[in-house]
């Protein structure tokens, strides 16, 4: 009798142990929208194993508490802007948050360190700060138990999406947020074929409307139309100002012809 009660509740200890292990830690993505994502948990980096996902997305897509807890923001060479979330069994760092110097887009509007906050909740944005300045928006998203990290794939993997809400003004405006850039250079070259046209210039400075960081040197290229360009000649010293869109990392990188010219002015 007693060896079949041992046996008894060595299975219900066993089978509670299967249950408890099998209980996800987060059920929500932590990227509005969703991301491209691999399993790279453990690949090799340059300052040792890789010690979360990336989940590849534009700059300023909101992400979000997966679990209720509470947030902590942290700044490192490395990591670059970093939101710390806090839940009762498990903790998670979002690393390389933010698409300028300061936390202004590191961290929801409202929130502190301490702050508490709930399950699906707006706590930071995607971006490339710390050792990602040259990357492709990323978010580098680490789960944690006590003092061990784990790989969060499986649970990326069944967890729910949360598309944004027009509602929800911290959910929507780093994401829609339109930005202009203030260009200072001279022209190199102009050229339009049809409807289309482009416009190359040598940098001297470059400020954008929402208070990006955006060094450059060299040559930008950028779309105009060629009303526009009919009144643009090679080497003159202009003031050029883009339209007005959305930030991603292809416009934060200034590819050619990503930024549309709206407006130039001849300098002196």
């Amino acid at each position: 009798m007693r060896i079949a009660l041992l046996i008894s509740v060595g299975l219900l200890l066993a089978t509670s142990g299967t249950a408890a292990a099998a209980t996800p830690p987060f059920g929500l993505f932590p990227v509005v929208g969703g991301a491209h994502y691999t399993d790279d948990f453990g690949d090799a980096r340059g300052g040792g194993n890789h010690e979360g996902n990336d989940l590849m997305a534009p700059c300023g897509t909101p992400v979000v508490a997966v679990v209720a807890g509470t947030v902590r923001l942290d700044y490192g060479d490395r990591s670059g802007w970093m939101v710390t979330l806090t839940g009762e069994d498990s903790w998670y760092r979002y690393i390389h948050m933010g698409v300028r110097g300061d936390a202004s887009s590191a961290i929801a509007k409202g929130l502190k360190n301490g702050s508490s906050v709930k399950a699906g909740q707006v706590i930071s944005y995607v971006g490339r700060t710390g050792d990602a300045s040259s990357a492709p928006c990323h978010l580098h998203f680490e789960l944690h138990f006590d003092d061990r990290v784990v790989t969060p794939y499986p649970w990326l993997q069944t967890a729910t999406i949360l598309q944004p809400d027009p509602t929800d003004p911290a959910m929507m405006s780093a994401a829609t947020s339109a930005v202009s850039l203030t260009i200072k250079g001279k022209v190199v070259w102009a050229v339009s074929a049809g409807t289309t046209g482009r416009l190359l210039v040598r940098v001297r400075s470059i400020k954008a409307s929402d208070g990006s960081r955006i060094s450059r040197t060299g040559i930008v290229v950028l779309s105009a139309d060629p009303t526009t360009l009919a009144t643009i000649r090679a080497g003159q010293t202009m003031t050029l100002v883009t339209a007005a869109l959305p930030m991603t990392s292809e416009r934060l990188d200034l590819k050619p012809l990503t930024w549309p010219l709206a407006t130039a002015t001849r300098t002196r």
